[in-house]
C-alpha cells in the first residue's frame, strides 16, 4: 500500500504524518483499529489545516465542527467533507466498539483520508506553515527536575496501567502516566456497585483495587517503564505504609511517585491523612526521606481550606502538587431506598467538578512555590488552559478517558494550536497569567 509515504519526509507535515502512516499500517492488523487510527489522523490533518490557513478560525475544538465549518467546506468542497465526516463518524463508533468495521468500510476511510492528504499537499504544499516554534517545542517544559514532551498527565484511576491506552495515545507524548494506585498488598476493592453515572461526571468506590506494590514491581513495571513517564501512585492505611512504599518503588523506570492522601472511597485509611494538616505532613516527610524519587502529593478538596494543606505538605518537602482528588457524593435508588454505590459514598469527578477544581487550585499557587498539576473535569484544551492560567505547571485528563481514550492526544494537539494563534513561543508563557 504505502500510499502515504510521499508525506513521510516533509517536515511541514509531521504534524499528522505519523497518524496517516499508522493508519495505514494498521490495516494489515485490524480493521477496526484502522479506522479509529484515520480518525485520529483526519483530526490532526484538519488542525493543522486550520492552523496553517490564516483564512480559516475555529470557534470550536470539536472535529465534527471544524470539517462542518462553511470555510473550510468551500476550501475543500463539500463531497470531501462529507468523506471526512464518514471518517469521523466512523471513527468514534470504532472507538465506542459500537460495530465491527469490514475491509471495505476500512480501506473506504482510507481512500478518504488519502483524498484528504493529497488535496493539502495540493493547496499548501509548496507554502510553509504557520507553526513555528514546532508543536514539539511549544509544549516541551520541566517539573520536578523531569523533561516532559507536554504538560499533559493521564490521571491515576482513569487510564489502567497506560498499556490499556497503547492503540489511541502517544504514550510518550504524554508528560506522564499516573498509573493505578499501587498499595503494600493486593486489593480486591469495594464489594457492590462501584460505578454510577452523574449528570456531567461519575462516581466511583472502586476501592484502590490493584495486585499489590510486589506484583507492580515484578511484573507491571517492567512491560511499561521504556513506553512512558511513570509516575506510581500510593496509598496505605499508615505513615510507615506509605514509606515502605516510596522506597520499594525506588528503582528504575520510575519516575515519580504520587501521595494518595485523599482517596475518599475507601474505609480502612487515606482520607484521614488528606483532611489533617500533621497527618499531611508527616506522610509527605515520611515518603521523602524513604525514596530519591520526586514526590508529588494529591490533595483532598473534602476540606475547610486547602491552602492549608498545601502549604503544610510543602514544608514537609512535597517536590509538587496535584489537585484535586474527586469530591464525596453519593446517590440514592428511590426504588429500592438504598444507596446505589456499595460503599454507600464515592467519589465524584468529570466536568461536573471543573469549577471546584480551578478555583482551588488558583487558590493553591497563590501560597505555594512548588508546581502545582491541576485536574479535576478536563475535557477539552480550553479547561486545560484555564488550569494553567490559574496557576497549574501541568494538568491532568481524568474521567474524560472513559468517554474518549483519544482525549489526551486532541488536548495537546489543540493546545498547541492555541499557542501559535496567540504568538506564545511556550506553554510556559500561560502559567499563572490570570488576570484578576
Amino acid at each position: 500500500m504505502s500510499r502515504f509515504s510521499f508525506i513521510a519526509d516533509k517536515d511541514e507535515y509531521r504534524f499528522f504524518s505519523k497518524d496517516c502512516l499508522d493508519a495505514e499500517e494498521s490495516f494489515r492488523k485490524s480493521f477496526d483499529s484502522c479506522v479509529k487510527l484515520v480518525r485520529t489522523a483526519v483530526d490532526a490533518a484538519v488542525k493543522w489545516v486550520y492552523a496553517t490557513d490564516k483564512n480559516l478560525s475555529a470557534t470550536s475544538d470539536n472535529l465534527f465542527d471544524l470539517i462542518a465549518d462553511k470555510n473550510f467546506q468551500r476550501t475543500f468542497g463539500k463531497d470531501l467533507a462529507d468523506k471526512l465526516h464518514y471518517c469521523r463518524t466512523a471513527g468514534n463508533q470504532a472507538i465506542h466498539n459500537e460495530r465491527e468495521f469490514t475491509a471495505d468500510e476500512a480501506a473506504r476511510c482510507l481512500q478518504n483520508l488519502f483524498e484528504f492528504v493529497c488535496t493539502i499537499d495540493k493547496l499548501y504544499g509548496k507554502n510553509p506553515p504557520r507553526e513555528t516554534p514546532a508543536s514539539s517545542e511549544l509544549l516541551q517544559t520541566q517539573l520536578c527536575g523531569l523533561k516532559l514532551n507536554t504538560p499533559i498527565f493521564a490521571a491515576s484511576g482513569t487510564f489502567g496501567f497506560g498499556e490499556e491506552f497503547a492503540d489511541f495515545v502517544d504514550l510518550k507524548r504524554l508528560g506522564g502516566v499516573m498509573v493505578k494506585c499501587t498499595t503494600l498488598k493486593p486489593r480486591r476493592g469495594n464489594d457492590g456497585v462501584r460505578i454510577a453515572e452523574t449528570p456531567s461526571g461519575m462516581l466511583n468506590c472502586i476501592g484502590l483495587e490493584n495486585p499489590g506494590v510486589e506484583k507492580f514491581l515484578s511484573d507491571t513495571l517492567p512491560r511499561i517503564k521504556d513506553r512512558m513517564t511513570v509516575i506510581v501512585n500510593i496509598s496505605g492505611s499508615s505513615v510507615e505504609d506509605y514509606a515502605a512504599l516510596a522506597k520499594l518503588l525506588d528503582v528504575d523506570g520510575v519516575a515519580a511517585i504520587e501521595l494518595n492522601i485523599s482517596c475518599p472511597n475507601v474505609k480502612d485509611g487515606g482520607i484521614i491523612f488528606g483532611t489533617d494538616e500533621r497527618a499531611a505532613a508527616s506522610v509527605t516527610s515520611a515518603a521523602k526521606r524513604s525514596t530519591s524519587k520526586p514526590v508529588i502529593v494529591k490533595l483532598s478538596p473534602n476540606v475547610t481550606d486547602i491552602t492549608k494543606i498545601a502549604k503544610a505538605v510543602e514544608s514537609a518537602g512535597a517536590d509538587a502538587l496535584s489537585l484535586i482528588n474527586t469530591l464525596m457524593g453519593m446517590e440514592i435508588n428511590i426504588d429500592t431506598w438504598r444507596p446505589t454505590l456499595g460503599n454507600v459514598t464515592g467519589g465524584l469527578s468529570g466536568g461536573a467538578i471543573k469549577p471546584v477544581a480551578l478555583r482551588m487550585v488558583w487558590q493553591t499557587a497563590q501560597v505555594v512555590n512548588v508546581p502545582i498539576i491541576g485536574m479535576g473535569g478536563i475535557r477539552s484544551a480550553r479547561d486545560a488552559i484555564e488550569f494553567l492560567l490559574a496557576g497549574a505547571m501541568a494538568v491532568a485528563v481524568g474521567t474524560a478517558n472513559f468517554a474518549d481514550p483519544s482525549i489526551t492526544m486532541t488536548i495537546a494537539d489543540d493546545l498547541s494550536t492555541y499557542l501559535r494563534r496567540r504568538g506564545l513561543k511556550n506553554v510556559s508563557e500561560l502559567v499563572g497569567k490570570l488576570k484578576t
